[in-house]
């Protein structure tokens, strides 16, 4: 029997999923019979300098932060190159703890994993080339990867690569131009409701029936204790097609998933069931969402290298030569259900280290030592790993204020960083008065003060940004 199937997806959006789970009944059911949060996730909030989806995968699999596992899109030797699954070799991540605890492993697709190496289970890669640049060819193929141990068995159960990896169609092919829009509203409405990204549905679907019928096969012919499932899909299709409140595009793409989730777990039949996303979507209006346009857009530190659609959207142009819509959102999603899981518990301080510890405690295995996340409160048995259990009763927060000494932008990445190093804060923005619906519609801001109104002593910390104009370099110094 299945122990567990987990499920990765790239970007997928919680307020989405849980604010439209009716949309969604595998969700909805998951939910409704374990446990969900809108966790926080490593993500900046702006478009440039943020954390990427390989650190935030490298934290899931390894309960460390990106400081501690140091595997990054660029990661080591001064060599650009993306992650492969030997930079794991020294992190125990959670498939190589689960081996050495008598638990065979699947992993399919699992980002950062390229170059397979051999495990007690066996290892399914994809490697393709990601179109960063605008390509008349927006096919990019998908290749299977395995380890020599694992050639026979995958030969076995696949007699042909992956669909490939659909891109969205440059401004060129569609007969625009970006200037052209970003000086046109008129046009710029026009050709967004021609091409949003449409086709890829299609192709996503093609992608979810493949790896479904693999993993299908392989189950019957060497099954593994447990599942793991990723997919970067969602991810491209949030950022090329999020024009709109309830983007038709984006919904049905995160229907499809629910529906093959629902029928992975109806023929796997786990113990426990796991969904997960490295972090969510939203549209650059919310990173200086104010209902004052004229402060909104002084706020934007790229105000006049976009288009500023009449919903209030707003697009850039992406290096592949497509629109851009959205940046990566603060919150991530995380919904678990099956044995041992209490039902309809909702978390409100999970954070990206403590999904490895709570999946550990699942199999009721010891964590590793020097890990950085909790055991999240979601079991009705007795707990093994009693000392990392997060009791959200009974947490005791600090009071921070930050002081803001630049822009907006780069006080909401000064913040981040405060925010990450500092867990159990509750932080006061204090800035220019005209900027505080704007920082406070930042889920990790809990106050705002005015300069003029500041005082010290409300507060156990005080904090400063720093920013050097001529490296751009940033970061905040403690001042009290």
């Amino acid at each position: 029997m299945l122990k567990a199937l987990i499920i990765g997806a790239d970007s997928v959006t919680p307020d989405i999923i849980f604010g439209k789970k009716m949309l969604f009944p595998t969700f909805k059911d998951m939910i409704d019979n374990g446990v969900s949060s809108s966790y926080s996730a490593y993500v900046q909030k702006g478009y440039h300098g943020s954390y990427s989806s390989e650190q935030n995968w490298a934290s899931i699999y390894t309960g460390l932060e990106p400081s501690e596992h140091q595997i990054d899109t660029n990661f080591s030797k001064g060599e650009e190159r993306r992650p492969r699954m030997s930079d794991f070799n020294d992190l125990q991540p959670f498939w190589k703890v689960l081996n050495d605890n008598g638990y065979t492993v699947g992993l399919w697709a699992a980002d950062n994993c390229v170059l397979p190496v051999s495990i007690d289970g066996y290892v399914v890669s994809t490697k393709y080339q990601m179109i960063n640049t605008p390509q008349s060819n927006r096919k990019a193929p998908r290749v299977l990867e395995v380890c020599d141990k694992d050639k026979t068995f995958v030969s076995q159960i696949v007699n042909k690569e992956p669909v490939f990896r659909l891109y969205p169609q440059t401004l060129d092919q569609q007969g625009y131009r970006f200037e052209e829009l970003k000086h046109n509203v008129e046009l710029a409405e026009i050709a967004i409701q021609k091409y949003h990204f449409q086709e890829v549905i299609e192709n996503f679907k093609q992608e979810l029936d493949y790896w479904f019928t693999a993993m299908k096969k392989a189950q019957q012919v060497n099954p593994v204790d447990v599942l793991y499932f990723y997919t970067p899909t969602t991810d491209l299709i949030a950022h090329c097609c999020m024009y709109c409140d309830n983007n038709p595009v984006l919904l049905d793409a995160y229907r499809l998933l629910d529906e093959y989730i629902g029928d992975f777990i109806r023929e796997f039949a786990p113990e426990i069931s796991i969904f997960i996303s490295d972090h969510g979507q939203q549209n650059f209006k919310e990173l200086i969402k104010c209902s004052n346009e004229q402060v909104q857009k002084e706020a934007f530190s790229a105000k006049n290298d976009v288009i500023w659609l009449k919903n209030g959207y707003i697009a850039f142009e992406a290096y592949n030569g497509a629109l851009l819509f959205t940046a990566h959102a603060l919150k991530g999603t995380f919904i678990a259900s099956g044995r041992g899981i209490k039902k309809n518990c909702v978390l409100n301080e999970m954070r990206t280290v403590d999904f490895y510890p709570t999946l550990l405690e699942m199999f009721q295995i010891r964590i590793p030592n020097r890990r950085s996340g909790y055991v999240l409160n979601i079991f009705d048995r007795n707990i093994v790993n009693q000392n990392y259990v997060l009791y959200e009763n009974q947490i005791s927060y600090n009071s921070i204020a930050l002081i803001q000494t630049a822009t907006v932008s780069i006080t909401d990445i000064i913040l981040n960083e405060l925010y990450i190093e500092k867990r159990f804060t509750k932080i006061t923005i204090v800035g220019e008065e005209k900027y505080k619906e704007i920082f406070l519609n930042n889920p990790r801001v809990s106050n705002f003060v005015s300069h003029e109104a500041f005082y010290a002593g409300n507060f156990d910390e005080v904090y400063c940004g720093i920013y050097n104009e001529t490296t751009k370099e940033m970061q905040h110094m403690r001042i009290i």
